[in-house]
C-alpha cells in the first residue's frame, strides 16, 4: 500500500461520515503506517539499481537513462566496476550504438591506447574489429543477396558459385570478366555516364574470382592488397575492380579525373567504395580506390549520404 492509497482510504472514509476514523489514537495509527510505507520506499530505492548507480557518481537524470537502455546484466556489470565511466552516458548516446555492445565498448575504449573519438569505437566493436580474427569468423549469410558481407570475419565457402554470372561487353575490359548481371548492367549504365562528362571510358581489370583464382592471387599479391581464399568479396560476384582506357595501372587511375567522377557518383548506380582511405584500419585491408562493391541504388545512397562503410551499415540496419 503506497502513500497515496492510505489517503485516498481516509478520504473515503471521512466522505462516507466515518468520523471515528478521525479520532487521536486513529490518526496517530495512520502516521506511524504513513511513516512506515515512506520508510519501505525509502529502503528499496536505495536498494534500485538506479540508485546504486548515482552513487557512482552519475546524476539522476543519466543514471534513468542508463537503467533504461541497458539489459540487467549490463547494469550489473557497469555497477560492479565501481567507478563513474565519463563514456557511458555519451556511448549510449551515441549514433550508430548498439545495446547488446555496450560492455564490449567499455572495454574496448579502456585497452584503447590510440585515444580513437568515440564514434570509432562504435565503429570497431560494432564490426567486430575488436575480436580476433580466427576464433570469431563467422559463415557468410548469402540469404541476404547483394547485400551479403564478406570480409575479414565472414568468409564464403569453398564450393560458393553465384548464379547466373554474366560476361561484360569486350571492349569494357581488358580480358573476359564477370559479374552478376545486375552489376554487369549497373556498371555498363556508369560506363556511359562517366564517359560522357569526363570523356574517359572505364575498364573491369578484374570481377568474379572463384576460390580457387583467389587462392593464386593471394599468392601472389603484396601482403594487405588481397585477401584469404573465401574471404573476398570477389566470390560473390558483386565485386568489381575498375581501372580505365586512359589510366590503365591502379596508382594513376587513383589520380585521374574519371576515378574522382566514379568515387563521386557510384551510389548513383548501386556501388559502393568497398575500401575507403579513411577506413583501413577498420577493414584490416589497404586502401583500393579502383575496388567498387554493388549494394544496389537505395542501400547505396545511405551509405554514402551516411557517410558509413558497409560494414558498419551491415552492423548496424541488417545484422542487429
Amino acid at each position: 500500500m503506497t502513500v497515496q492509497d492510505i489517503k485516498r482510504l481516509l478520504q473515503q472514509w471521512t466522505d462516507h461520515d466515518h468520523r471515528w476514523i478521525t479520532t487521536p489514537v486513529t490518526v496517530a495509527a495512520l502516521l506511524v503506517l504513513l511513516v512506515l510505507v515512506k520508510s519501505c520506499q525509502g529502503i528499496v530505492y536505495y536498494n534500485s539499481d538506479e540508485c546504486k548507480i548515482q552513487r557512482l557518481g552519475y546524476p539522476i537524470e543519466q543514471a534513468q537513462l542508463l537503467v533504461n537502455t541497458l539489459n540487467d546484466s549490463q547494469v550489473d556489470s557497469l555497477i560492479a566496476r565501481q567507478e563513474h565511466d565519463t563514456i557511458a552516458v555519451p556511448l549510449i548516446q551515441a549514433r550508430y550504438f548498439i545495446a547488446d555492445n555496450f560492455d564490449r565498448y567499455l572495454a574496448y575504449h579502456k585497452k584503447d591506447t590510440t585515444s580513437a573519438p568515440l564514434s570509432n569505437i562504435i565503429a570497431l566493436v560494432n564490426i567486430g574489429a575488436d575480436q580476433d580474427r580466427e576464433t570469431c569468423a563467422v559463415p557468410c549469410d548469402t540469404s541476404k543477396g547483394p547485400l551479403m558481407l564478406v570480409n575479414g570475419r565472414h568468409y564464403l565457402d569453398e564450393n560458393y558459385e553465384p548464379d547466373s554470372l554474366a560476361t561484360f561487353n569486350k571492349r569494357y575490359c581488358y580480358e573476359e570478366q564477370r559479374a552478376l548481371r545486375v552489376v554487369v548492367d549497373a556498371f555498363m549504365a556508369m560506363q556511359q555516364a562517366c564517359k560522357e562528362q569526363t570523356g574517359a571510358q572505364l575498364m573491369v581489370n578484374s570481377a568474379h574470382r572463384s576460390y580457387q583464382q583467389q587462392i593464386a592471387m593471394h599468392k601472389r599479391s603484396a601482403k594487405g592488397y588481397a585477401a584469404h581464399a573465401g574471404y573476398s568479396e570477389h566470390q560473390t560476384g558483386l565485386a568489381i575492380d575498375v581501372t580505365s582506357l586512359e589510366h590503365p595501372m591502379r596508382w594513376p587511375f587513383d589520380k585521374s579525373e574519371e576515378c574522382a567522377w566514379m568515387h563521386k557518383h557510384c551510389h548513383e548506380y548501386g556501388f559502393i567504395l568497398r575500401y575507403p582511405k579513411r577506413q583501413s584500419r577498420i577493414f584490416g585491408f589497404a586502401y583500393e580506390p579502383w575496388h567498387l562493391r554493388y549494394v544496389g541504388p537505395e542501400v547505396a545512397r545511405r551509405i554514402h549520404d551516411e557517410d558509413i562503410t558497409f560494414d558498419e551499415y551491415y552492423a548496424y540496419y541488417l545484422e542487429r
